[in-house]
């Protein structure tokens, strides 16, 4: 190189390919939703109306029918959380490569939780819905199904990454796969299982609420029905509550977490 002057960088071919690939990706999804920045600008002042119908001053009287909605959608998360860790616990024999029996239970038990996780939780509140008909029960099996896949896969990743030697300590003593996952790896994953639990119990105090509006019960079904009737006042209500409630519980969650770690 000639003294003086300085290598001209490479250029940067591979970012300028990324770049346009990602804007063509994004050219074709507009496309085919029909996304249109004139008709969005159009709509703007309708957008702009509805929001500031939801703002205060809001209607008198009716914050106190959120009671009994809020503390369903609170039933509803709670049970579904607590319900779906507790019948995960023992699937973590199979979900977990180091506890599982045989080779071909763990394939099976990995592939049941793929496909649980598969399914989003509206898609089949809906289905429960239309079997069980409108009401909580919809939303809390929906959600259980959610909380067992998600707290599942959590833990049986986490358990295979314990400690082996208590493992092999009990399995030396003569000990079965249930013993092994008893004495020796739930003491190493029992503060992880505790915040997976209330991960997913934060989760499902938000899913709660937007389950009730295609029937799964919970703050979800007033919400839908204030919408029907454009009492956006109202749903100016529902929307502040909820938020409230989600915030709390999500900052008391998160520094239960925290204590944990």
């Amino acid at each position: 190189m000639t003294p003086g002057f300085a290598r001209r960088p490479p250029f940067p071919w591979r970012a300028w390919l990324t770049g346009a690939a990602v804007a063509a990706v994004l050219a074709w999804s507009a496309a085919g939703t029909r996304f249109d920045l004139g008709k969005l600008a159009s709509g703007t002042p309708e957008i702009l109306a509805f929001f500031r119908g939801m703002l205060p001053p809001w209607p008198a009287g009716f914050a106190a029918r959120l009671v009994d909605p809020m503390l369903e959608t609170l039933r509803i998360a709670i049970a579904s959380s607590l319900g779906g860790a507790v019948l995960a616990l023992p699937f973590c024999l199979l979900g977990a490569r180091n506890l599982a029996p045989a080779p071909w239970a763990y394939a099976a038990g990995r592939g049941a939780l793929n496909l649980l996780r598969t399914i989003p939780d509206l898609v089949l509140a809906a289905l429960l819905a239309a079997a069980f008909g409108i009401g909580p029960a919809a939303g809390f099996l929906a959600l259980l199904v959610f909380s067992f896949g998600v707290v599942a896969k959590l833990l049986a990743d986490t358990v295979e990454t314990i400690d082996p030697g208590p493992i092999e300590a009990v399995a030396a003593a003569g000990g079965t796969r249930p013993a092994q996952a008893i004495w020796a790896a739930w003491p190493q994953v029992a503060p992880d299982f505790v915040a997976y639990t209330l991960y997913a119990f934060e989760i499902n105090v938000r899913a709660a609420a937007v389950l009730g509006l295609v029937g799964a019960g919970g703050i979800g079904v007033l919400l839908k029905t204030q919408i029907a009737f454009l009492s956006y006042g109202n749903v100016g209500i529902i929307v502040a509550a909820t938020f409230v409630v989600v915030f709390l519980i999500d900052t008391l969650s998160g520094a239960l977490r925290r204590r944990l770690a």
